[in-house]
């Protein structure tokens, strides 16, 4: 990667990498049912793109067709014409990132690598969410970021409220009656939570795609996870006792030292850390990196989370168990009318699930897996990526992602 372009990008938002790299960026603003406020990133292939071309043009020629038809329209006729819209529009695709992460995630490898591209030149309407609490989701209506409150909320809340609100959103603004997902680790979390606790939507998503699923996490091999998940209720003293109540906020500042160091320092040394740091978590051994990308990352990710998505995960570690977030017997018995937390069922989660997973990562584990398929009731297909030592990072910025993951993807998405 062009050391330049690398520098320039590693300060920049989704929407200027977006324009940065020669596509047509779209932010939009959305409001959930709980009053927070999430921002998320839509990419539309450039005008002189040559790919879908044709369709383009059809669909802008369609487009005044449609307001044409619709000014002389009746009742009767009216469904006919959205639909022949809806055909040859380009269909929606919802992307969800990680914890800690944000929509930047899928773009920083580029234009033909990253996924976000890959979807946008394969014919789809792509639209990057962002979970409230990460950099691009961090207003209220009432509390700001410095309130405890604001950060009153796990993977739980991130499922019940903020996705439901942006699949609402792309379909009103796309005219389409059904999206598709994508979600990476807890962006599978999420969906899973959605479609257990809403299960009306499942009406509204005709495929999901599971990168890295995780429900269960019982059996995750991160060495590091592993020490700190003992420790968790320390995190909650924290968060109650010493305002502690997001974890890695994205800082410019700290992004900015951070990658100064990592370009000035011997590459041995910052390799090695950097490497270190995440096969604790992702995985060891896996190629999939390239060292170059290092600075750049780390300019966009952590991206900041609250501290119970954390201690929620950390219960989940422990009990062996998907489900609610643990407040201890006696709020348990206030908020759930018992004194454990219910667990999510799975089996009302009906959209068609595609799982992708790799053997090598740290935080899923085969038997997990297996557990989770068992429990969805309609599971199309299961990938294992080929690549023996893939991580759960891999995922994100491997070098060979496109062909070992996001080609397989697309096809998925073909068939829908």
């Amino acid at each position: 990667m062009n050391e330049v372009t690398n520098q320039d990008e590693i300060h920049m938002t989704t929407h200027e990498l977006i324009a940065h790299h020669g596509y047509i960026p779209e932010t939009h603003n959305i409001w959930t049912e709980d009053d927070y406020c999430l921002t998320i990133h839509r990419i539309k292939a450039p005008d002189t793109s040559n790919v879908y071309s044709t369709n383009t043009y059809a669909t802008a020629n369609t487009e005044q067709a449609v307001i044409n038809s619709l000014e002389k329209s009746t009742e009767s006729n009216l469904k006919s014409i959205c639909s022949k819209y809806s055909l040859l529009s380009k269909p929606p695709v919802i992307i969800n990132h990680g914890a800690l992460s944000s929509s930047a995630d899928w773009v920083l490898l580029g234009p033909q690598k990253a996924l976000g591209y890959i979807l946008c030149q394969a014919g789809y309407d792509v639209w990057l969410a962002n979970a409230r609490g990460n950099k691009y989701s961090r207003k209220h209506k009432i509390y700001t970021p410095k309130d405890k409150k604001f950060w009153d909320f796990s993977w739980h809340e991130i499922g019940y409220y903020d996705i439901p609100a942006i699949i609402d959103y792309v379909l009103e603004k796309t005219g389409y009656s059904e999206v598709s997902y994508i979600g990476y680790s807890q962006g599978t979390t999420t969906f899973f939570v959605m479609g257990s606790e809403r299960p009306e939507y499942n009406a509204k998503v005709k495929v999901m795609v599971s990168l890295a699923p995780i429900a269960f996490i019982s059996n995750q091999r991160s060495p590091l996870l592993k020490c700190v998940v003992h420790f968790y209720n320390l995190v909650e003293w924290g968060s109650s006792y010493c305002n502690i109540h997001q974890w890695f906020p994205h800082n410019k500042l700290q992004a900015r030292a951070f990658g100064t160091i990592l370009r000035n320092a011997p590459s041995a040394l910052t390799n090695g850390v950097c490497n270190c740091w995440f096969n604790l978590i992702a995985g060891f051994g896996s190629n999939q990196l390239d060292k170059c990308m290092l600075p750049l990352i780390f300019g966009h990710f952590p991206a900041g989370a609250s501290a119970k998505q954390v201690v929620h995960y950390s219960q989940s570690i422990l009990s062996g168990s998907f489900r609610n977030f643990d407040y201890g017997l006696t709020e348990n018995l206030k908020i759930y009318g018992s004194t454990q937390p219910p667990k999510y069922n799975l089996e009302k989660v009906k959209v068609p699930v595609a799982i992708f997973y790799a053997e090598n990562d740290f935080l899923t584990h085969s038997l997990d897996i297996q557990k989770t398929i068992d429990k969805l009731p309609n599971v199309i297909e299961t990938n294992k990526i080929e690549y023996l030592k893939f991580n759960h990072i891999d995922f994100l910025w491997g070098r060979d992602a496109k062909t070992l993951v996001y080609n397989n993807v697309v096809a998925v998405l073909k068939r829908f």
